[in-house]
């Protein structure tokens, strides 16, 4: 399977944040999807699929939230971005839409990452 970024991430953030949920972020999308973000604004929150780009290879191991004094576990049973794909999914809240630019607050993704996909958030679905 190829990925194509759908969008990059415009926040300034160049590390990581304490608190992510204070966060505004822009999701540029590209110009030529732009049409497939109508009724997205129906949405308060969305799902956002993006990649740890900056991110080089991964541990089956970590530390939760990069915290020593807590034990290991498993990458998969965390948050972690030292991931074996390095994707990235982040339920965030739908601020406002400029167009082709989806604006939403709580991303924890680097300024610049790439976008993957956008999904909007369904409670009946996603409880």
């Amino acid at each position: 399977m190829r990925l194509r970024p759908i969008a990059t991430v415009v926040n300034g953030a160049h590390e990581d944040v304490d608190d992510w949920k204070t966060v505004e972020s822009k999701l540029v999308l590209r110009e030529d999807l732009e049409p497939g973000l109508e009724n997205l604004d129906h949405f308060r929150h969305i799902w956002v699929i993006f990649g740890f780009d900056r991110k080089r290879g991964y541990s089956l191991k970590v530390h939760p939230r990069h915290d020593p004094s807590m034990p290991l576990v498993g990458v998969f049973a965390t948050r972690s971005p030292k991931r074996p794909n390095r994707l990235g999914l982040t339920l965030a809240e739908l601020v406002r839409m400029e167009g082709r630019v989806v604006v939403v607050r709580g991303l924890d993704a680097l300024d610049g990452s790439p976008v993957y996909d956008v999904k909007p958030y369904e409670e009946e679905i996603d409880y």
